[in-house]
């Protein structure tokens, strides 16, 4: 008996993306399912490193016979030629969403597919330098058939694009009257008052004649002024904008912006900000990271005026101490907050700021770099209950094995958790074993003496190093015959394993992490993505429990995890079936078995990293790339190999042209 598609469409809605898209495949009805428009439309094709032609085995062939209608197309790294003419035509009118990445294509052909595409309602063009070097790009377009096809366009983005102009931007914004999303983030634009009055002299009308040479702030802001009843989102990241160019922007009549990303903008002052405060009070998101020159002045404005703010990103916003930071309390519709690499950010700050009360509105917090220490960790995960996604990477006092058991007990909602290069962390923090309990608290997490055990009335006659080096090892058997004797739910301290709802997973530099930890700790069905990179005490027993305990995992990376084997990668492979992306850089025991055991069973992989394996033969990685779901392969150089003390070079592989597009060198 088959449930009706309503039901269906009902059920999948409770899957994530991953688990609908395997759904998709088990029969018709249910690929029909996964494929309705509630989530059709969220759905992006992506062809990458691809050759496209007019030949029926033309990847866009594929969807333009498809039963299903796709309306979004992403291209990146794609050469575009009038041989697709043909899949516009066909197929233009149902695309909303075009994005170019990186593409070669010219303007005759750029100017075919905007007059197919007839209902576009996102339009991205991104570093396709060679489509505007001319200048020409739709030059006399704009009067006729275009105008109406963009009618409908609400966002555009130029962004990468050092050759734009006055000229070329005004051909874009002039067919797209119901723009409401601009983004000019990496462009060459000039705010330099000198040069408008060398290119606009008094009187002249820019709109009639706008300028083919540069692209000036000075243009794009009586665009915006003319428009503002619609714009509500703006990107002008990593360009020269300052607080004088941001200020006569904030200032523009009828403007009420909702998102504003200034990103990597060294000239951007308080002054700008201050206006942005004062005019802009209905903005929801607001992206400062890496002005460098932004003040505790600023971030108390932001408190104070900016009460609607939802997502605050203040990077490596240097000179942002405790004084700015104890305002975000003022914030209560703050839902993701990134303070990361603010070095003179401390506990104080915090403790008055975000933590002064419990807050159950902030889901997504970045600490990353932090000068904190674990008492710092353990009020934040006491004070907010309801984080989604905590950075704690290059926290190195803070993150131990006693606070981020607090973390595993309070934070039961996590779907990303990030502690890279957080040392201090070892097999007992992740699988809560231990025998040490504060007087008093039931709660409290329980952790081991394994530091002082087999220590006491023994002189050590080794050097340091090897001091720890046999310390981590009678600290992995303790923790290892602790889990042994132990089930989970007889134990008091605070497994990772409580973390049911984890997606993502970096615990990379790790070096305490063995596979004591892969073995009790692990075991998460909707893990996505995994970072055990340099965790150097992993093999592959490890390897085979978490693979078997992990199935969902997408992106794998064991960058230098030399312990690894063959064996190790033969588990992977075989045991995760929608295994896209693995990094194996510089696990130099990998030898040819590991190439061979991918190409048996890696079906969906699409990158492959292999840099640094130095027993495994380029001639084999180059053959690997044949995969058809793989587009990168990135390898070491060709080149002289030493056997047996002998060097040898084997001879050059024979590359294809489709070959040659998937591989990079390195």
């Amino acid at each position: 008996m088959e449930l009706p598609f309503e039901v269906l469409v009902y059920l999948f809605k409770y899957l994530p993306k991953s688990d609908r898209k395997s759904a998709s495949e088990t029969c018709r009805s249910w690929y029909l399912a996964a494929n309705a428009h509630c989530f059709l439309k969220n759905k992006v094709v992506v062809l990458y490193k691809s050759i496209l032609n007019d030949e029926e085995s033309s990847h866009l062939s594929i969807f333009e016979n498809s039963t299903i209608v796709y309306t979004n197309y992403l291209f990146n790294e794609v050469e575009i030629t009038n041989r697709l003419n043909g899949f516009w035509e066909r197929t233009g009118e149902n695309i909303r969403s075009l994005t170019f990445k990186n593409c070669d294509i010219c303007e005759k052909v750029f100017a075919h597919i905007l007059q197919k595409c007839t209902n576009l309602e996102a339009l991205n063009i991104e570093s396709c330098k060679e489509l505007f070097m001319s200048g020409r790009l739709l030059e006399g377009k704009t009067d006729g058939l275009l105008v109406n096809n963009l009618e409908n366009l609400k966002s555009l983005s130029l962004s990468g694009n050092q050759y734009l102009t006055d000229a070329l931007f005004s051909r874009f914004v002039k067919a797209a009257p119901a723009l409401e999303h601009l983004s000019l983030s990496g462009c060459s634009v000039q705010f330099h008052l000198g040069l408008v009055k060398k290119f606009y002299p008094s009187g002249t009308n820019i709109f009639e004649n706008p300028s083919e040479s540069v692209l000036t702030f000075y243009f794009v802001l009586q665009f915006i002024v003319a428009n503002a009843h619609n714009i509500k989102s703006l990107q002008f990241s990593s360009t020269l904008i300052d607080g004088a160019a941001l200020k006569s922007l904030s200032e523009s009549n009828n403007l009420k912006l909702n998102t504003l990303d200034v990103h990597s903008c060294d000239q951007l002052t308080n002054i700008g900000i201050l206006a942005l405060t004062t005019h802009q009070i209905h903005l929801r998101e607001l992206d400062i990271a890496l002005c460098t020159r932004v003040t505790d002045q600023s971030l108390v404005h932001i408190c104070d005026n900016l009460t609607n703010l939802e997502n605050l990103n203040i990077q490596r916003c240097r000179a942002v101490t405790d004084l700015g930071i104890s305002e975000l309390h003022k914030l209560k519709k703050l839902k993701i907050l990134n303070i990361s690499q603010c070095e003179l950010i401390s506990k104080e700050g915090l403790e008055k700021g975000i933590c002064s009360e419990e807050n159950r509105t902030l889901e997504d917090l970045d600490l990353h770099s932090l000068n904190l220490d674990q008492t710092g960790v353990i009020m934040i995960s006491e004070k907010l209950p309801n984080l989604r996604s905590l950075d704690l990477s290059y926290c190195f006092n803070a993150v131990t094995d006693a606070s981020i058991q607090v973390v595993f007990k309070n934070q039961l909602f996590l779907h990303t958790l990030k502690i890279s290069h957080c040392d201090k962390v070892s097999d007992a923090g992740l699988t809560g074993m231990g025998k040490l309990q504060a007087e008093g608290d039931d709660d409290a997490p329980i952790m081991s003496k394994y530091d002082e055990a087999h220590t006491h009335h023994k002189i050590h006659l080794g050097s340091r190093a090897e001091e720890e080096i046999v310390r981590d090892a009678r600290r992995k058997q303790d923790v290892m015959r602790m889990c042994e004797k132990l089930t989970i739910d007889s134990y008091t301290g605070f497994s990772l394993a409580r973390l049911k709802a984890l997606k993502e997973l970096d615990i990379s530099s790790c070096n305490r992490i063995t596979d004591v930890s892969l073995t009790y700790a692990f075991n998460f069905k909707e893990l996505l993505n995994l970072n055990l990179s340099r965790c150097q005490q992993i093999t592959h027993e490890g390897i085979g429990h978490l693979v078997r305990n992990c199935p969902s995992i997408e992106y794998f990376n064991l960058t230098d995890c030399y312990n690894l084997k063959d064996e190790a990668v033969k588990e992977i492979v075989s045991s995760l079936r929608r295994l896209q992306q693995l990094e194996l850089r510089g696990c130099n025991q990998l030898t040819d078995k590991t190439l061979e055991a991918i190409r048996s069973h890696c079906e969906k992989l699409k990158f492959l990293d292999v840099q640094g394996c130095r027993y495994i033969s380029p001639e084999l990685a180059c053959a690997i790339g044949c995969l058809p779901s793989l587009h990168t392969v990135l390898m070491s150089k060709p080149g002289p190999y030493i056997t047996d003390g002998i060097k040898n070079r084997s001879p050059a592989p024979t590359f294809l042209p489709s070959l040659m597009r998937k591989l990079r060198l390195h």
